[in-house]
């Protein structure tokens, strides 16, 4: 996680500053185990953010980052009322899941789980119901943890540091040239 992300997060109070061992602990391949969520939980939340950023050509998704421990510490060390939203935001993914296919959603094949994702974002501009306003918490909080790991940082974005540069030309493509 980025040190100005994690100065943020603990001014605004999300975040007390023994949570930084967790957020290590967290986008490490060690053993991990929940601070807040069930193993079944933690599951369907990987399903998720990897379906609202999968791997491709480009860089490994957003499994690989492990953003679903990322969520986890930030909903763990965040206040009752995000916790409460990230309880009931994932039964309501269970309760479609199970609407529509009569299963949970991490027992789903993954072209159902792509519709029942495609069905929360459906309202996102103005989401009316429990499940299409999870999808907002959901996809905001894939994005700050996909892209405060070092996959969707240094492969995604393919940081290279704070480097002055001599000129910033500009946009080469030659459609945008004047």
């Amino acid at each position: 996680m980025e040190r100005r992300l994690v100065l943020r997060l603990i001014a605004a109070g999300f975040l007390a500053p023994e949570g930084l061992v967790t957020i290590a602990q967290a986008q490490t391949a060690q053993a991990y185990k929940p601070s807040f969520f069930s193993a079944d939980q933690m599951t369907t939340l990987d399903r998720l953010t990897e379906i609202l950023i999968p791997a491709d050509d480009h860089s490994p998704g957003a499994g690989a980052a492990l953003v679903n421990r990322y969520i986890d510490v930030m909903a763990s060390d965040g206040p009752a009322s995000g916790r409460t939203a990230w309880t009931k935001g994932l039964q309501a993914v269970d309760k479609e899941s199970q609407r529509r296919f009569g299963k949970p959603f991490r027992k789903i094949s993954e072209p159902q789980q792509e519709e029942v994702v495609a069905a929360m974002a459906e309202n996102e501009a103005a989401p009316k119901t429990e499940l299409e306003r999870f999808f907002r918490t959901l996809k905001r909080a894939t994005i700050d943890g996909y892209y405060t790991s070092k996959i969707g940082i240094h492969d995604d974005l393919q940081y290279q540091g704070n480097t002055a540069l001599a000129e910033f030309p500009g946009c080469t493509h030659p459609e945008h040239q004047a």
